[in-house]
């Protein structure tokens, strides 16, 4: 638990004087962040439910030659490290987390808004700790983070088609680490709606009395099949800090729905959106196991909408009491996840 505080505590310290310098000069916290970061989660050993379970089967049925049906560039991915590594199963959770780490740094840089908020509700919102266990899902969200970038650039531009490409490509790589990003490619072309309140909030309520009705017939219909635990199943799963991200995720949909967005702010209607289809996505996860990976895809994304929204949306008056209260309940949902060891991140322990 000692390094996990400790680690945390440094990279905050980091991003808090990175902050206070410029562009040029911020490169090397940011760095160093990147560093501690890497090194915690690439060199973790049998941390996270899925290290024995999953990827380190995974990987030795690969490097004997019996692959299991996964996703492509994953399984790729797995045959790169044997190709340079040969049995050395570590090498995976190495490479898996520069990426990981890589590419949230990146869109962490490149969003307009405090690195430090940013850094925080990464760090200690869960996303962070999560990644030790589902490690292709998290690396297809942060793909589909860095892809919400380029809509973002061009969503009223010349450049539209070119930055949709951009997009799509991305989501194309995050579905070769998780099927379940397939759902990313009608994300994106959702996020330019701009519809009325009334209108969302119709979809919304519609959907949370269609969606157990449709889970309920569905489940009538598949009962004594082999597709029965998909719907009647039940994961479960000790880190309820994550019951809490998913109703700060749908509290912000409605936080979002009745904020008057400032002109040509294209964030604020990506949010909204994805706050919207999310929501609805967590009410399927409420009824179905398998939508709970799929909810997942979303409530993640609290790290970037929130910090977005205090940033930009509270008044200057009443910005450091929200942070006040924010940041506490950032830290809350980081003890707590280390509390009840949520994914099977305790002990600790270094590969080396």
């Amino acid at each position: 638990m000692f390094i996990y505080i400790t680690s945390v505590f440094c990279c905050i310290l980091l991003v808090c004087v990175a902050d206070k310098l410029n562009k040029r000069a911020e490169v090397l916290p940011f760095a160093i962040v990147f560093l501690i970061l890497f090194t915690i989660s690439g060199f973790r050993y049998g941390v996270g439910t899925d290290y024995f379970f999953t990827y380190v089967p995974t990987y030795k049925q690969i490097y004997n030659g019996t692959p299991p049906p996964i996703e492509p560039i994953f399984l790729w991915l797995n045959k790169l490290c044997i190709d340079f590594a040969g049995s050395w199963y570590q090498s995976i959770f190495i490479v898996t987390s520069f990426i990981f780490i890589g590419l949230i740094y990146i869109v962490i840089y490149n969003m307009p808004c405090s690195k430090v908020l940013l850094t925080v509700s990464f760090l200690c919102g869960g996303y962070f700790l999560y990644s030790f266990n589902v490690v292709r899902q998290t690396i297809a969200t942060a793909l589909f983070c860095c892809a919400l970038l380029f809509v973002e650039r061009n969503m009223d531009g010349k450049k539209r088609l070119q930055s949709l490409f951009a997009a799509f490509s991305l989501v194309a790589i995050a579905v070769g680490f998780h099927y379940s990003a397939l759902i990313y490619f009608i994300v994106i072309t959702l996020l330019y709606l701009k519809l009325d309140k009334k209108i969302y909030l119709s979809l919304f309520f519609a959907s949370a009395v269609l969606v157990p009705t449709f889970v309920a017939v569905i489940g009538i219909l598949l009962k004594g099949t082999k597709y029965e635990n998909y719907i009647s199943g039940y994961w479960p799963d000790p880190s309820r800090a994550f019951s809490l991200s998913s109703l700060l995720f749908v509290g912000f949909f409605f936080v979002y729905l009745f904020t008057e967005s400032k002109e040509d702010d294209h964030w604020f209607n990506i949010f909204r959106n994805l706050h919207f289809i999310g929501s609805i996505a967590i009410m399927i996860g409420l009824f179905i196991p398998l939508g709970q990976r799929v909810s997942a895809l979303f409530y993640l994304l609290n790290f970037l909408s929130i910090p977005y929204y205090i940033e930009y949306y509270i008044t200057e008056k009443n910005k450091m009491l929200i942070k006040i209260l924010y940041l506490p309940f950032c830290f809350f949902m980081f003890l707590h996840t280390l509390a009840v060891n949520g994914n099977g991140i305790l002990p600790y322990n270094f590969a080396i």
